[in-house]
């Protein structure tokens, strides 16, 4: 029963999941050996970015239509094995279109770095529509010698239509565990429409908010002298 129970829980976690990544070493390599992806969610994977002598793997994660839909959710898990290099990152802004009713845009990513192994988030910042509700949950599983570079930033919207921090809900949690379940770092961003002020009013003349982590040899590469 226990068994059953669990080969249910997996595969309700895989039908959930929308892009799965996996990079190991193959031949002295960094190497993607698993790359799935479904709507709304599409990974690139270009050949020529980094210079034929650098060892990393360089993935590009897009959405259908350049942005989140109301409603929509993206479930990422990312492995990143031991001694390997990955760059996650995207070509445009994450647009966060406006919500309808009560329906949030959520996305997930759960990420798992080997031991001497090196993970760079760096995505484009989002952009929240006017009424927009959105929320992201970011987890890494760092080992003793893991390496993470993290940007987490938001936009105030869009300035050409008039928009300056006119969504209704942005939300993001970034939390970092060492072994599994020890937690490093553990933080909520959260910007919320309220009664008695607006967030206009909060964030005064201010555009963007920006976080970056660094954890780790940040800027080593696996196998470099």
């Amino acid at each position: 029963i226990v068994t059953a129970q669990k080969a249910s829980k997996t595969k309700k976690r895989w039908e959930m999941e929308t892009g799965k990544i996996i990079v190991e070493k193959v031949r002295g390599k960094s190497t993607l050996t698993k790359c799935f992806s479904k709507y709304p969610l599409k990974f690139i994977n270009p050949k020529n970015v980094a210079p034929s002598q650098t060892d990393v793997v360089w993935i590009y994660a897009i959405t259908y239509g350049g942005g989140i839909v109301s409603g929509d959710s993206i479930a990422c898990d990312i492995t990143v094995g031991d001694g390997c290099t990955t760059v996650l990152t995207t070509q445009a802004s994450t647009k966060v279109y406006k919500a309808v009713g009560t329906k949030i845009s959520e996305q997930v990513l759960e990420a798992r770095i080997g031991s001497n192994a090196f993970l760079a988030v760096i995505p484009d910042p989002v952009t929240c529509f006017s009424t927009a509700k959105y929320s992201q949950k970011q987890v890494f599983k760092v080992m003793s010698d893991s390496s993470l570079l993290l940007v987490d930033w938001i936009t105030s919207g869009r300035h050409e239509r008039g928009e300056k921090w006119d969504f209704d809900l942005y939300r993001s949690m970034n939390n970092i565990f060492h072994n599994g379940d020890e937690p490093l770092f553990l933080d909520t961003s959260l910007l919320e429409q309220g009664t008695c002020s607006d967030i206009a009013e909060r964030m005064q003349d201010y555009q963007v908010i920006a976080m970056v982590i660094l954890l780790g040899c940040v800027g080593y590469s696996p196998g470099q002298s």
